[in-house]
This record gives C-alpha cells, structure tokens and sequence, in this order.
C-alpha cells in the first residue's frame, strides 16, 4: 500500500512542483542594454503579431515571449496560460516516461530543476529526449504510450517555436524515433504528423501566418549559422575539458550499437551532447551552465529510463558520478548569479510562486508590483533617449530597442533588430531592403557600439550602406546621432578591383574623397578540416589590424560579415566619425591607409592561405526627386 501510494504521490508532487516553479519569469527592472533590448522585442512582437521570418529575423521563434524578462499587462495571462501548458506537459512526460518514484529520485529531478530557472534553454530540449526514449519502447498497440507520444510530440513543437536550437535537436530526434518505428514494422507515422500538425497548429495561434513559415525556418537557419559563424568567443579550456570528459564517460558508459534501439538512444544522446556543448560554448560568450546543466539531465534520464539497456553496478557508479560532478558545477556557476537583484533566491521564489497559485489576492499584488515596475523601467529608458521631438517611426541602432518601445513613437525596427548578429548576407540583405521601402522609420536614433572588439562596420553592414543613400544627419550629441529620412535617397556609384592575398599581408587602401568610402568584400574560404572542426568547435576567433595616420589598432574581424561586404574606410569607430560620414565630411585621421586579417593559430589548417579581397571606392552625389 505504501509503495502504492508513493508511486502516485511522487509523480504528481514533480508534476506539480515543476509547473509551480517554472510559471513565471524573473522579471528584470530595466529594459536598457544589450540582452534586455531583445527581451522587449521578443514582447514587443508578440504583443503586435510580428511575422517571424519577414518582419523579425532571430533565433527566438514566435512562442519565445514566454521568455521574456520584460513584463507587459497585456499579454501577461496569455504568458503564464501558454507556460502552464508547455511545463505541464514537461512534467507528465518527464515522471511518466523516467522511473522517478522514490522521494530521493524526487529530491534530485527537483534539485536539478531549480537550476532552469536561470538555464531556460535546457528545459526546451527535454520533450524530443523523452519522445524518442519513449518511442523505443513504446508497445504497438497500447494505446496509453500512444497518447503520451503525441502529448510529447506537441511539447516538442511548441519548443521549437520558442527557440531554434531546439529545432536542430528536435528534427534529427524525431526521425531517429520514426527510423526505429519503421525498423520493428510499425509503419504508422502517426508521431511525426502529429509533430509537423501541432507546429502548424501552434504556429497559428502564436499570429503567424502560415504561409510564411518557410521564411521563419530559413531565418531561423541563418541566424544560426552566424552565430556559429562570428558569434563564439573563447570559453575556459578546463571547463569545455571537462565537459567533454563528461560526455565521453556517459558515452562510453551507455551508449550500446547492439540492436536497432541501442543504436537509435546512442546517436540521440550524441546529438544531445553536442547540441548542449553549442548552447554553452559555441555562442556569444561562454554559458558553461547550460551545457552542465544539459549533461547532468541526460545523465539522469539514462538512469531512469527503461528504454537504456540495463547497467552494471560499476557503470551505474559512473554516471551517477557524472551526474553529480556536472550538476555541483553548475551549483558552482549558478550560486553567485542567484545573490545578485535580478534573480531571487531558491527558497524565496518556491515560496512566491506557490503563494502566486494559491493565492488570488498575493497574485494580484504581485501583478500590480510588477506594472508599477514596469512603468519605472519605461520612464528610465525614455529618459535616456538622447532627442527630445523625435519624429515616428522610430528605429535605434545598433540595440536598445528597448529606447524605441518605450518612446510611445510608432516603432519601424529592422528584421534582423539586432546589429551584433546580424553578420550575413541575408539578414543584412533584408535589413537594407527594409530601409529602401515605404514601411522605413522616419528617425534613426544611431550610436557606434560594437561587441567584444569588433570593427564597428562589420555589424550589419548593409544598412550602414543604407543610412548613408537614405538618411541624413538631423543632430547628434557625443554618444549619438539622430538620422532622419531623405526626401530621396543619393546616387550612389562604384568602382571596385580584386587581388588575391595572404594573410598576415598588408592590403594597401586607395586614397578617397570627403564624399566617398572604401567598401571592401573579402572572401576567407575554410578547408575542408576546418569546416568539420568548426561544426564541433566553432571556427577560431579572427582578428585584423587596421592601419591610419595615426597608428593601428587591432579589431575582431567576422568572417560572414566581411564576405557580405563593409565600409573599411573612413574608420567609423567613434561617434564623431560616424557623424563626418553622414554630413559628406572626413577627418584625416579617420581615413584607413591599410589593413591585414592574421592567420588563426594551431595545427589545424582552418582557410585557405590565400583570401580573395574586392575593394571599391564609393561615391555619391544627391539624387533628382522623382519626375524632375
């Protein structure tokens, strides 16, 4: 009877307390800088039914507000209605799939589990874990694991829609599961259409329009790409060694090739891995959090789950040891994060979010806290608009959308909102066509503010182009410019040449007038040994020394970014600059007389030794109005 009772009582209590927790967000008091910019644009374009794809190019998809550190009244139910059903299909899935069902194995899932709350972005990889784990042992005929199936396929379609690494994971999963389903003659996709039906469905309801789907994957895609591209930075050698260490145990440990589903579990779990060691240490910045944090729930999940092969007592030892090696780690990580103000302590936000569910009259005090924060935030980031009588629509440059939506101005951003990733041909692509068309903004607060030491025209080049034919200068203060729009764009002519050259080489700039500019196109082509080490690793980071009358300065360099094209001279790396070439003006000491791209280091031979270099000298001229 006691056995009984704890095999119902547990299950529900993880269920439960795995909504509870994770219902809502941390909200942050501000909405200024860089990662909160795009917090208010993913509620932003919730909130105004954005198209995914045409009107906001990201790797956060149309369900990714319920992720959103910014809190908005109006969409706020909406959030935790859309949240309750996502985590409560986590949580079914997770204590009816995993043989959680003693208070100690309750302790650790919920251990474990407190963590999400600042790694959110391991929770969305858990449906397709459990999903195909459950579809290689899934009985055909009962009927029960069936529902649980789809239940667990709708969860992973609503995790794709939030972000795309959970696509990437998600995809492969479910066509491994379909491959196994094939190979014990169970010919019925009925896993895979409920899959591709749920997104649809969910894509729907999320405002999209279903006809541009193709266009949100591509976006999706792209992004991904250029973060993979000129994203990484450099994370600690020990911690990416222990990560791997870690991985290679529980793979060695568990991974069994014997029968179809050994095979089908083992390549689900490397690709598992090698999706959570890209989360934490393939991006901007190095998240060593998330991919432990990863490694520690897989690790779990192949304890618990009776689709693994069983282990012996010694192999047992091994993950279990894995498992609370990785998950002390991110303990370790997380801990100093959890003392700042942003983010609340465990007990604390346990307790708050119970009083939260329970308690209507706590629930609406809580909601009146949060809009009067709100409201603070956005009087703060109205005031540090540096214009006053600014014109709509609106667009700030290269972040802080969050000035934009709180200016109270019509707001006219760039699908790709974001310069710092926007590195490619397509995003930038479709940034510059956006400003050539009606729908462009009137006002363009600009700044020049590049990341980890990039050269500042490396990000989203094409509409640095762009401002220049389409946008004059209005006013500017000594952080920031305000552009507004030409009655009609400048002429814009061209002349170019190309050279082949190494690196390490100086390439010689030609000489330009006040109204021109020195646009260069470099095309660095990987090997093929680089190419396969890059999808693992990350290409190594670039870095080119630029040389003027002055001196030289050393700037990252992004490789997709430079393919696409950039304005290497006059040097737009002050605000000061940046104003000289948008008034048809320069400074000496503005003009670039040269520059070289330094060979990566290491024994790999990542590009070839010699890189293809197109520069032309830009001029302009103002053009007619129309019928004149």
């Amino acid at each position: 009877m006691k056995a009984r009772l704890f095999s119902f009582a547990v299950p529900l209590l993880g269920t439960l307390f795995v909504l509870v927790y994770l219902l809502d967000v941390v909200y942050a008091p501000s909405m200024r800088g860089l990662d909160l910019s795009w917090h208010a644009m993913l509620a932003y374009a919730h909130e105004n039914k954005l198209q995914h794809g045409s009107q906001i190019i990201f790797n956060y998809g149309p369900l990714s507000f319920i992720e959103s550190a910014i809190y908005v009244e109006n969409t706020h139910q909406e959030k935790l209605l859309y949240r309750a059903t996502y985590l409560l299909i986590l949580g079914i899935g997770c204590f009816s799939v995993l043989r959680i069902r003693s208070p100690w194995a309750l302790l650790a899932w919920c251990g474990l589990t407190l963590h999400l709350l600042i790694w959110r972005d391991v929770y969305l990889l858990l449906p397709a874990l459990l999903l195909c784990h459950l579809e290689c042992r899934r009985q055909q005929g009962n009927v029960a694991q069936l529902a649980l199936s789809l239940l667990l396929a709708f969860g992973a379609a609503f995790a794709c829609l939030v972000k795309a690494n959970a696509m990437f994971f998600t995809l492969p999963a479910i066509a491994l599961a379909s491959v196994y389903r094939f190979s014990v003659r169970d010919y019925r996709p009925i896993v895979p259409v409920c899959f591709v039906l749920s997104v649809v469905l969910l894509f729907s309801l999320s405002g999209q329009h279903v006809s541009g789907f193709v266009d949100f994957v591509r976006g999706y895609v792209d992004v991904s790409l250029a973060y993979n591209a000129d994203m990484g930075l450099p994370a600690p050698v020990a911690l990416q060694g222990a990560f791997i260490v870690g991985s290679t145990v529980l793979v060695a440990t568990t991974v069994r090739m014997t029968n179809p589903a050994g095979a089908v579990l083992g390549l689900l779990t490397i690709g598992y891995l090698l999706v959570a060691y890209k989360m934490g240490f393939v991006r901007h910045g190095a998240n060593p959090g998330a991919s432990f944090l990863a490694l520690a729930f897989v690790c779990l999940v192949q304890l618990w789950s009776p689709s693994v092969d069983a282990l012996g007592r010694h192999q047992r030892r091994l993950v279990v040891a894995v498992a609370v090696a990785t998950a002390s780690l991110v303990t370790w990580i997380t801990v100093p994060l959890s003392q700042g103000e942003f983010i609340k302590g465990y007990v604390h936000t346990v307790r708050d979010r119970i009083r939260y569910v329970l308690d209507p009259g706590y629930g609406a005090a809580l909601n009146a806290e949060l809009g009067r924060r709100q409201a603070m935030a956005l009087t703060q980031a109205r005031s540090a608009i540096p214009f006053a009588d600014v014109q709509g629509p609106i667009d700030v440059f290269p972040f802080e959308f969050g000035l934009a939506y709180a200016s109270g101005l019509p707001i006219a951003t760039r699908p790709a909102f974001q310069s710092y990733f926007t590195t490619s041909r397509y995003m930038s692509g479709h940034n510059a066509d956006f400003l050539a068309g009606p729908r462009a903004p009137r006002s363009v607060v600009f700044s020049v503010e590049p990341i980890d030491g990039r050269y500042a025209a490396l990000e989203d080049p094409l509409t640095l182009s762009a401002y220049r034919r389409h946008y004059q200068l209005d006013r500017q203060t000594p952080n920031a410019l305000l552009l507004t729009r030409r009655a009609a764009p400048v002429a814009q002519s061209e002349l170019c040449r190309t050279s082949e050259v190494a690196f390490d080489l100086p390439v010689l700039i030609p000489w330009v007038g006040p109204d021109q500019a020195v646009w260069a196109e470099i095309d660095i082509t990987p090997t093929w040994l680089g190419r396969i080490v890059s999808v693992l690793s990350g290409p190594p980071v670039l870095s080119m020394t630029m040389a003027t009358p002055t001196g030289s300065a050393d700037f990252r360099y992004l490789r997709e970014a430079g393919q696409t094209g950039f304005l290497l001279s006059p040097a737009l790396v002050t605000t000061a600059a940046a104003a000289d070439f948008f008034k048809a003006a320069s400074r000496p000491e503005d003009r670039v007389v040269g520059f070289s791209i330094k060979a990566p280091g290491g024994p790999i031979p990542w590009y070839d030794p010699q890189m293809s270099v197109k520069l032309c000298v830009l001029s302009w001229e103002s053009a007619h109005p129309p019928g004149r």
